[in-house]
C-alpha cells in the first residue's frame, strides 16, 4: 500500500533517533530511525559492474542505478525471490536484493510462516546467523523499537529512500538502505530508517547474510543516492 502522496526532499524537523534491535535474526543488528535537518538532497552515486573472473571489456554492460523496487511492490516471499532471480551479478544487483530484504523483513503484520520458510529456504546465505525465520517472527519483536505501537500496521518504503555502497567485491556487497516509515497507510513526514545489509553471491544469486545499524539516518541521507523509483 503506497502513501497517498509522493514525498519531497526537504528540511525535516529535528527529532531524536532511535535504535531498533533486530534480535536473534541479526547478531548485534540495528535499524536507526530519525530525521534530517538542513540536509542537502542526495546526489546520484555511480556504480560499476563487479568484474567477473574472465572480464570482457567490449561486452561488459553499464550497471544501472538501483530502482529500490526490484521484484515488485508486494512485501512477501514472492517479491524477495523475484528480486533475487532478476538481480544481476553487479553492485546494483546486490543493492536491489538488500532493499528487497529490508522491505520484506521490517513490517507489521509480520510475514506469514509460509513466506518466512520460503525465504529461509532459498534467500539466506550459507553463513547467515539464523536460518529459522518463522521462529524469529513468533517471538513478536517490535522491529520499530517502539516508535510504532505493538500490533499497529506499518512498513518501510523506498519511495523516499536512498542507498549507499559501503563496500563491494565480486561476491559480496555491503549496502546501507534508507527508507521512509509508512504507518497505517500514511508516510511519516519525519521518521526514516537506515539499515546496512550484507549479501553474498551464491548459487547464481544474491543472498542475505546479515544486517547492522552502522549509519544514522542523517548521515545516510546526506551521502546516499536516491532510488530511481522505489515502492
Amino acid at each position: 500500500m503506497h502513501a497517498t502522496a509522493s514525498p519531497t526532499r526537504r528540511t525535516w524537523p529535528v527529532i531524536v533517533g532511535a535504535a531498533i534491535l533486530i534480535g536473534a535474526l541479526i547478531i548485534a543488528g540495528a535499524v536507526y530511525f530519525g530525521s534530517q535537518a538542513d540536509t542537502a538532497a542526495p546526489t546520484a552515486e555511480p556504480t560499476m559492474p563487479i568484474a567477473s573472473s574472465t572480464p570482457s571489456p567490449s561486452t561488459t554492460p553499464v550497471d544501472a542505478e538501483p530502482t529500490g523496487c526490484l521484484g515488485g511492490e508486494t512485501r512477501d516471499a514472492a517479491m524477495v525471490l523475484a528480486a533475487q532471480q532478476a538481480a544481476p551479478h553487479t553492485s546494483t544487483g546486490g543493492v536491489e536484493v538488500a532493499a528487497a530484504f529490508v522491505r520484506w523483513l521490517i513490517q507489521f503484520p509480520y510475514p506469514s510462516a509460509a513466506d518466512a520458510d520460503k525465504v529461509a529456504a532459498t534467500g539466506l546465505a550459507a553463513d547467515a546467523p539464523t536460518k529459522n525465520l518463522s521462529e524469529f517472527f513468533v517471538t513478536s519483536p517490535n522491529l520499530s523499537g517502539g516508535l510504532v505501537p505493538d500490533s499497529t500496521e506499518y512498513y518501510l518504503s523506498t519511495i523516499p529512500g536512498v542507498w549507499h555502497i559501503e563496500s563491494a567485491s565480486n561476491d559480496e556487497v555491503v549496502a546501507t538502505i534508507g527508507t521512509g516509515l509508512v504507518e497505517q497507510g500514511a508516510l511519516s513526514p519525519q521518521l526514516k530508517g537506515s539499515l546496512t545489509v550484507t549479501v553474498h553471491w551464491e548459487n547464481d544469486g544474491w543472498k542475505f547474510v546479515k544486517s547492522d545499524g552502522t549509519r544514522t539516518t542523517e548521515d545516510l541521507f546526506s551521502i546516499g543516492a536516491p532510488f530511481t523509483s522505489g515502492c
